[in-house]
């Protein structure tokens, strides 16, 4: 008996001390930033997986980057916006250990002024008659807190949509719905303008990609319908970019 209970007291201690351990950070995550380059580095007591997460806002880590398993954690992320603030956690796949934030150097992108971005908007889908007709397509979108007319709901957009036109993050995501609104106007794809409240919905039968925007041309959603017959269900009557008269406020 007593060498049971000896046998057993020692495979206790082996796996409370060997098995059960579990992973903990030693000292705090570093950063090293460059205007579109980061490196991130910390050190674990044991061994385990290497994983940062990382995105605009501490609620919303939707980057990832990964590396080897190792005690000695060092990491480099690319294609970063200048003057920039990034958030990010670090640990491996199964747990997160810590987080921190850094900003990238350089100057952010100027913002134009809120009053000019408007009217770029409206101009799209009000254009002058006595204008001449647009014959490009611009590539710079503006803001997204401009484009995007529920923000709060542009996240789930994109999770559910992105993937629709290969969209890499919820900004690029809604650029390009901007940028379709665009093109629409450009080469008159088919629109529908729903009286009721202004909505204005466009279809492009080559892609496929469908789109709604309020009436100041913001938009509400953008994705590729699975149903053929999805645009011919949709209200609103038959418009052309020249035909839309919308209020500039």
């Amino acid at each position: 008996m007593r060498v049971l209970v000896y046998l057993l007291g020692c495979i206790i201690a082996y796996y409370g001390n060997n098995v059960l351990h579990a992973v903990e950070l030693v000292g705090q995550p570093q950063t090293t930033a460059t205007a579109s380059s980061a490196t991130i580095q910390w050190h674990t007591d044991v061994a385990c997986g290497t994983r940062v997460q990382y995105g605009l806002s501490p609620t919303a880590l939707n980057q990832k980057a990964e590396g080897v398993v190792t005690t000695e954690h060092k990491l480099l992320l690319n294609e970063l916006k200048p003057g920039t603030t990034y958030y990010f956690s670090v640990g491996s796949a199964r747990v997160r250990l810590g987080e921190g934030s850094f900003t990238t150097a350089g100057a952010a992108p100027a913002a134009e002024a809120a009053p000019s971005l408007i009217r770029r908007v409206l101009n799209i889908i009000t254009p002058d008659k006595k204008a001449a007709p647009a014959t490009a397509v611009s590539e710079q979108a503006p803001a997204t807190r401009m484009t995007w007319a529920h923000y709060e709901s542009l996240q789930d957009h994109f999770e559910r949509h992105g993937r629709d036109f290969s969209s890499k993050s919820p900004d690029d995501y809604a650029a390009k719905a901007w940028l379709f609104l665009q093109r629409a106007r450009a080469e008159s794809l088919p629109m529908k303008l729903d009286d009721t409240d202004g909505t204005l919905r466009i279809f492009d039968p080559k892609t496929g990609a469908f789109a709604a925007y309020t009436k100041a041309g913001m938009t509400k959603t953008f994705f590729k319908p699975d149903s053929p017959s999805y645009w011919q269900r949709q209200p609103g009557r038959a418009v052309k970019p020249a035909d839309l008269r919308l209020s500039s406020r």
